[in-house]
């Protein structure tokens, strides 16, 4: 089966491109504009319906099966990005006997089906596509670009080593085991787990980066929460109002604070009620609280309960900081820091102690990173194998081995569960 899909962004543009993926990729080039371009160069051509109407003028592209991303034959139209004739082209296609539009990630399924990526590479494509900031553009290029399974083949090899040492020591009966060997191997999988271990802790921080940090900023009403992310964005996204409880609702602003994606949560402010609609914004703001990596406390300082009724949780995670410092101190509260959004008093500092966290909760290291939970519980199960082999039974010792290295083999290879693979290539956008 031939498919086929708009591979760039829909919607009115420069340039849009059309691409076609299988068997009958050429001859619809040829059906199409009357001519048979040289492979992998692009052709300016006349692109015509299949009664010889032109469509546009564009440029088309012909890749021969195993010189493709996916490893199939595909064509690929350029033509100007006005949706009329994005739509006609899509019609025409639709049109013609053996062809199906593609599914979301098809192109790249069929890619890896055929050998050109590996699961880890398809997983740091998608990162890729998503990649907001530049430090998620790094991470997820090295993944696609298969420096992962340059770490996890050499401990591949490693574990290899020792199973052939172990394996060898079998043919020897109990009293003539050289203790040498056994020790050898040993000490090669100590090593290893090690290493594993040390990759494994990244993860964390890879989420982190991958999905980004949460900052929940929580108050009672008239606090300055909509004053805070409203300066914290740079922009004005919350109304602000001396009326109590005008923020009802979750506004939230995604900023790039050092190449960590970072997503500042205003909430309605915390208060008993009887108000329905208080009452749902307070259930709202404390729902989100709960997946807050970062609580900011906002309070006022005018008040004998700066924070009223609520808890405040002094986790180093968090911030508890209390604004209107321009006003008379009325409590005994001790805060991280005390601010003035009206006078603009010790907000640098305060912005600060923001990067503070969020640098203390994802921190950039060198080097490729874990990047999906799929990758990650094959790297548990495999620390488990290892770190709990029988060294008494070489028979056992030999069979753990084999169960570790293949649980990091399936990292990198073919998989025969199609609900895996359906969930991975669902992540990707039609025409990729």
């Amino acid at each position: 089966m031939t498919i086929y899909a708009l591979s760039t962004v829909e919607g009115q543009s420069g340039v849009a491109i059309i691409r076609v993926s299988g068997p009958l990729s050429l001859k619809i080039i040829k059906n199409l504009t009357g001519k048979e371009p040289k492979p992998r160069l692009a052709t300016l051509v006349k692109i015509k319906t299949l009664k010889n109407k032109i469509i546009d003028e564009g440029l088309v592209v012909y890749f021969p099966k195993k010189q493709s991303f996916t490893g199939e034959k595909v064509a690929e139209f350029h033509i100007h990005g006005s949706t009329a004739i994005i739509e006609m082209l899509l019609k025409e296609l639709g049109k013609i006997k053996g062809l199906r539009p593609a599914k979301q990630g098809e192109f790249t399924k069929q890619a890896y089906l055929n050998g050109k990526m590996n699961l880890l590479q398809v997983e740091g494509l998608s990162s890729l596509i998503q990649a907001e900031t530049e430090a998620q553009r790094e991470k997820a290029l090295e993944t696609y670009l298969d420096e992962n399974s340059k770490i996890h083949f050499s401990w591949l090899q490693e574990l290899k080593s020792a199973l052939a040492y172990i394996e060898s020591s079998i043919d020897f009966s109990e009293e003539d085991i050289p203790a040498s060997l056994l020790n050898s191997a040993k000490k090669s999988i100590e090593k290893t787990v090690i290493k594993i271990k040390k990759y494994e802790q990244g993860f964390e921080n890879s989420k982190k980066m991958k999905e980004g940090i949460k900052i929940v900023i929580l108050g009672i009403p008239n606090s300055g929460k909509s004053t805070l992310i409203n300066y914290l964005s740079g922009k004005k996204i919350a109304i602000v109002s001396k009326k109590a409880g005008t923020t009802r609702d979750i506004l939230n602003q995604r900023l790039n604070i050092k190449g960590i994606p970072v997503t500042f949560y205003d909430t309605a402010g915390l208060r008993k009620s009887k108000n329905d609609i208080e009452v749902e914004g307070n259930i709202r703001a404390e729902k989100i609280a709960k997946k807050a990596d970062i609580k900011l406390y906002l309070g006022s300082n005018n008040i004998k309960k700066p924070f009223g009724d609520i808890k405040v949780d002094k986790n180093r995670n968090n911030l508890v900081v209390i604004n209107k410092s321009d006003l008379k101190k009325k409590h005994n509260e001790k805060p991280n820091i005390t601010i003035s959004l009206k006078n603009n008093k010790s907000l640098d500092t305060l912005w600060k102690k923001i990067n503070q966290k969020i640098k203390s909760l994802a921190k950039i290291s060198s080097g490729p990173m874990i990047s999906s939970e799929r990758e990650y519980a094959h790297i548990i199960k495999s620390i488990r194998i290892l770190e709990n082999i029988n060294f008494n039974d070489v028979s056992l010792t030999a069979e753990d081995l084999r169960a570790a290295i293949n649980e990091i083999s399936e990292i990198t290879k073919k998989t025969d569960n199609e609900d895996i693979l359906d969930i991975i290539f669902n992540e990707f956008c039609i025409g990729k």
